[in-house]
């Protein structure tokens, strides 16, 4: 039996939406450490971990909630993609199946040690964001910095105990859960974030957790991805069968998101197109204003990486 939603277990590095029967969101709290939404999934016989944040205390409290929620310990972890804050709590979750695409396996191999040195190496990087935070007048910046400065906070608090935990089942195309009482799908369209993006979906419930494919309020990072590839993966997703959606970064939306994010891609695209057409260039993208439908957009600074990413990829 899974807990009522008035028992719901609190964390301060997340809270708890309940979706369905035996589905809950668990939305990251900005600058707790674990920088980016998970899921916890009941299926009737097992308890799926989609996502596991960024740092391995966030993820305890995840394991913890999840135990609280279904009655039982995590059985499956679910990594959507290699980037470290979806995947450095795995290490929390090792004693568990951790399932991924076989590229994802690949880049979390190549990438995760090179972010926890980083981490590890980390002299001047808090006093740096914090001299930043102290000159930055623009509000919006200013939030940026100073929930990046509690995420890497949190990330050095816990650089002790970074061990590569790398996932232990990979798959191709799809992989399906099925329990007994949800069935849930893996699903790779390929990549478009990053080289390779999956996401879960639950066909009865009609729910989707899009990780970073998704991004509701906040600007959608481009840099490692392909915007084409992107906008077919989620043309592609628009043929499922979806009420409710959870981002990577962000709030819970319904099937309309997807055209918003859509839209999004597009307009990047675009201004990048017209800025180099009116002699702009990748030194003063600085100077490009960002669209009034984006302004209050989450993560500010992710606005002009993008567009300096697309123009780089032109030359």
């Amino acid at each position: 039996m899974t807990v009522l939603t008035e028992f719901l277990p609190e964390s301060k590095y997340f809270s708890l939406t309940p979706l369905a029967d035996g589905v809950w969101a668990a939305l990251s709290i900005p600058g707790t450490g674990s920088w980016s939404n998970a899921g916890i999934i009941d299926i009737g016989d097992q308890t799926i971990i989609f996502d596991a944040f960024a740092t391995p205390t966030a993820a305890d409290d995840l394991r913890i909630a999840a135990e609280k929620l279904t009655g039982r310990q995590a059985t499956i972890v679910l990594n959507s993609h290699y980037h470290l804050d979806h995947v450095n709590g795995d290490q929390v979750f090792k004693d568990v199946p951790i399932i991924s695409t076989k590229l994802t396996r690949e880049q979390i191999a190549i990438q995760q040690p090179k972010f926890i040195e980083i981490f590890k190496d980390n002299a001047g990087l808090l006093d740096q964001t914090k001299v930043e935070i102290e000159q930055e007048k623009n509000p919006e910046k200013r939030q940026e910095l100073e929930d990046l400065l509690g995420e890497y906070s949190m990330i050095i608090k816990d650089t002790e105990r970074f061990k590569l935990t790398l996932p232990t089942i990979t798959f191709e195309d799809e992989i399906t859960l099925n329990g007994a009482r949800i069935s849930a799908n893996f699903i790779t369209y390929g990549g478009g974030h990053t080289s390779s993006d999956s996401f879960l979906y639950l066909p009865k419930e009609q729910i989707i957790f899009l990780a970073d494919l998704m991004h509701i309020g906040y600007h959608a990072d481009i840099r490692q991805g392909n915007v084409d590839h992107w906008l077919d993966i989620l043309k592609k997703i628009k043929n499922l069968k979806i009420k409710k959606v959870v981002s990577g970064h962000g709030t819970i939306g319904t099937a309309k998101v997807l055209d918003d994010m859509i839209d999004y891609l597009y307009a990047i695209k675009q201004i990048s197109i017209d800025w180099i057409r009116s002699g702009g260039t990748i030194e003063n993208v600085d100077q490009i204003d960002v669209p009034e439908k984006y302004t209050s957009y989450g993560a500010p600074s992710i606005f002009y990486y993008n567009i300096k990413s697309l123009l780089e990829k032109k030359k």
